[in-house]
């Protein structure tokens, strides 16, 4: 057996991503964080110790680690603006993680452009700096690439940032369903070259969900990110994120399906909404 954790979304230099404790910025100054950033800091730290007691054997960080420049919004809703002290704050974040699992190897996937660069050269840095292992895959980097394909204890797994379409509609779970079923036709091509794989692990629209088909098992993974004024306009309600990671054992010995790949995931309350007495 084998044990993993998945995390993703960190969106760091976000006013509303996780800022560690203290952090000083390129020019010396401290950035002090918010109250949302110290309620997400304090969930970290919890999800670090659960990770400690899990003990994995690897841990994968599935894309946007930093939030970027949010050329849409001119940056209004960054706390920290240089490229430089968003990477920083990343990998400061993930080291908390790194240090109560010192034995678990690092892997890093490519996240959203428009986040962390056409080039993805801000999280190849912060895979480097994590000491992240090397893989062959699609795109470039070295370290840090788009896809994910792994056999763990026999169970064939792709991990990728980018889930197959838009989760604007009101069945969320859709997206996932119509990434399973992708799947499972790439694979019956043998013209494709494609692992057939038996779980996927997608990300980027922030809620946590898993759905199950006969040979198939696709996991949507939570964020680090509360709430933003983008995710607001859309619809009040339609996006509050799920915040939290998925810890999993792997179990390729067995022939049971629900024994192979064991889900688990670690989810925290969002802050209190303050209400006006008048």
């Amino acid at each position: 057996m084998k044990r993993a954790i998945f995390i993703s979304d960190l969106h760091a230099g976000s006013a509303y991503g996780l800022l560690p404790p203290n952090f000083a910025k390129y020019d010396g100054t401290l950035q002090p964080p918010n109250a949302g950033q110290q309620y997400l800091w304090e969930c970290w730290k919890d999800f670090c110790e659960r990770a400690h007691r899990f003990k994995p054997d690897f841990i994968v960080h599935n894309g946007d680690a930093v939030e970027g420049p949010q050329r849409k919004s001119n940056g209004y809703e960054l706390c920290l603006v240089p490229s430089k002290d968003q990477c920083d704050a990343a990998v400061d974040v993930l080291s908390l993680l790194k240090r109560k699992c010192p034995k678990a190897k690092w892997f890093f996937t490519a996240g959203t452009p428009y986040h962390v660069g056409e080039w993805n050269e801000i999280e190849e840095a912060i895979a480097v700096r994590m000491g992240a292992e090397q893989y062959p895959s699609v795109g470039f980097g070295k370290y840090c690439r788009e896809v994910l394909w792994a056999n763990v204890e026999g169970v064939q797994i792709e991990v990728t940032h980018h889930p197959a379409g838009s989760s604007t509609g009101f069945y969320r779970m859709t997206t996932l369903d119509r990434d399973g079923q992708w799947s499972a036709l790439a694979a019956k091509d043998a013209t494709k070259g494609i692992p057939k794989s038996e779980v996927l692990f997608r990300s980027h629209h922030h809620f946590f969900g898993v759905v199950e088909h006969a040979s198939k098992l696709i996991v949507q993974l939570p964020c680090w990110k509360l709430q933003d004024r983008h995710s607001r306009k859309g619809g009040l309600h339609r996006f509050h994120p799920d915040i939290g990671g998925v810890l999993v054992e792997f179990n390729g010995s067995t022939k049971e399906a629900s024994d192979r790949c064991v889900i688990r995931k670690e989810l925290y309350d969002l802050p209190k909404v303050e209400i006006v007495t008048l």
